[in-house]
């Protein structure tokens, strides 16, 4: 079928300009080719949607019959006419077509049109031509909410095809409402992702890291985001927040109520604040990677995940929790900052959690860092190194506190607490302090403001050799530094040794 699904790459559009009413009927956006670069677009939110986000075709193109318009042949092609359509449209965007007969209804590519009399005026789109009927249509504008640009777009399909979804509507729910991702998403075996994006108000291009578009759930009891049983798909620039954070309401809930195993999934540069969860991921989810964002949680954790996941410079905050609680998982951590408190460890790992990885880190004011009581799963395994952790007390802390599992490997870290040098024992799991591992104050530039960058010399070389044998940096943030060089004006008449 040459429905765009099945065809091309495309990008659609929520909001997009003025008010961003858009339209539920649109047909939402233009190919990949047509719209550009997602960071430095070729085109323009104008090119593609009306003031307010709506059609660029005539409104009367619409009228609900399927009989707005009519439909011909031309080249062996579908030409649909409708007066100034021609006018209107153009070669690369979407028509949403709602036939009489003889034809699926769908979205279309629009591959020609020719401006005229009214007659004349007309836009041919890529279906194969096979009887003359009638038919309602929209061209381009964006779609009104979130929710129906992903129930209507699918990049799950025979043909490879990646599907965009650019949004820059803020969306707050005022009755229990979540915005289900449960369908159309990518394909495993051809690679292709259905990609939710925040954009600009400008011309549309990807937001900067750190800035959102939000999905705020203004208390209501249900999820903001809520995916479920479909493969591959990527959020990047949004910021779910404030569901029922006193019931179990998360900001993005990757869900288990299904049966169904499903894979990859990508939280780049998202957010998350007043859930009970930042992220909540269950155990029929394979492989969550989250990269940079932030994730905070005043009542639980964070994170809370029983699914395959990995943490890429992401920060992840709660108070009084563990910020990650991960149970019955693959997990790896690499570049990330966790803080939980002066009562708990940042991190948890219980029930039959295996490979656990943790890599340049910073744990900041906490009770412990890592904790492992995985019950009675011996076959757990915690590797860290060039991690900094900061222990709220010295007397109590603990950086890896080993209650069930086993520490395959443990060193290169820097261990040092609010109040001085750590003392508690046990403090690295039992086994003693490493054989480089460090106890001294790292020396963080403004950590109570979120600068984690060290100072120490100790710390800014005393990460694990590289497969070269060069030094490296323990933390998170790495320091702009640059050590003391000696030098000494050169004997010129000893140079004429070396010629």
């Amino acid at each position: 079928m040459p429905i765009i699904f099945d065809s091309k790459d495309a990008v659609f559009f929520v909001g997009g300009r003025g008010g961003k009413e858009g339209d539920q009927y649109a047909g939402g956006g233009c190919t990949k080719e047509f719209w550009g670069d997602l960071k430095n677009p070729s085109k323009t939110l104008a090119d593609v949607m009306g003031a307010n986000g709506e059609p660029v075709s005539p409104a009367g193109a619409w009228n609900g019959s399927k009989t707005a318009c009519n439909v011909s042949m031309s080249n062996g092609k579908v030409s649909i006419s409708y007066s100034t359509i021609g006018e209107c449209c153009k070669v690369g965007q979407i028509a949403n077509v709602a036939f009489a007969d003889t034809y699926l209804d769908g979205r279309y590519e629009v591959t020609k049109v020719y401006p005229g009399t009214p007659s004349q005026n007309t836009i041919v789109i890529d279906l194969d031509w096979t009887a003359n009927t009638t038919c309602d249509v929209k061209v381009g504008g964006a779609f009104d909410c979130l929710q129906n640009a992903s129930d209507d777009t699918d990049a799950n399909a025979a043909s490879p095809h990646n599907v965009y979804i650019l949004t820059n509507k803020n969306e707050t729910f005022t009755a229990a409402y979540s915005i289900d991702i449960d369908a159309g998403g990518g394909d495993l075996t051809a690679n292709t992702w259905k990609r939710i994006i925040g954009i600009d108000d400008g011309d549309g291009a990807e937001l900067a890291d750190g800035s959102y578009v939000t999905i705020d759930g203004n208390g209501q009891s249900c999820h903001c985001i809520y995916v479920d049983a479909i493969d591959n798909v990527e959020f990047r620039h949004i910021y779910a927040k404030d569901a029922n954070s006193s019931a179990a309401y998360y900001g993005f809930c990757y869900s288990g109520d299904l049966a169904t195993t499903y894979y990859n999934h990508i939280l780049r540069d998202c957010k998350s604040i007043g859930c009970k969860y930042g992220i909540g991921a269950s155990y029929r989810l394979h492989n969550l990677f989250v990269e940079g964002g932030y994730y905070e949680s005043s009542v639980s954790y964070a994170i809370n995940t029983a699914s395959t996941i990995q943490l890429f410079n992401a920060v992840c905050k709660s108070v009084n929790y563990p910020a990650l609680y991960v149970w019955s998982a693959v997990f790896k951590a690499d570049g990330c900052v966790f803080y939980s408190g002066p009562t708990s460890a940042a991190i948890r790992f219980v029930g039959s959690s295996e490979s656990m990885t943790i890599v340049n880190c910073i744990f900041y004011d906490v009770a412990k860092g890592i904790e492992i009581n995985c019950s009675s799963y011996d076959r757990s395994g915690l590797m860290e190194f060039n991690n900094i952790c900061v222990l709220h007390a010295k007397a109590t802390g603990k950086f890896i506190n080993r209650i069930l599992g086993s520490i395959v490997y443990s060193d290169y870290s820097c261990l040092w607490a609010m109040d001085g040098a750590p003392s508690a024992s046990g403090r690295w799991g039992g086994a003693g302090k490493p054989e480089h591992a460090i106890e001294e104050d790292p020396d963080l530039i403004d950590a109570a403001n979120g600068n984690f960058r060290p100072r120490k010399p100790n710390v800014l070389r005393g990460g694990k050799p590289d497969i070269a044998g060069n030094t490296t940096e323990m933390g998170a943030v790495l320091q702009e530094y640059e050590f003391a060089r000696r030098a000494k004006a050169a004997n010129l008449g000893r140079m004429q040794i070396f010629r």
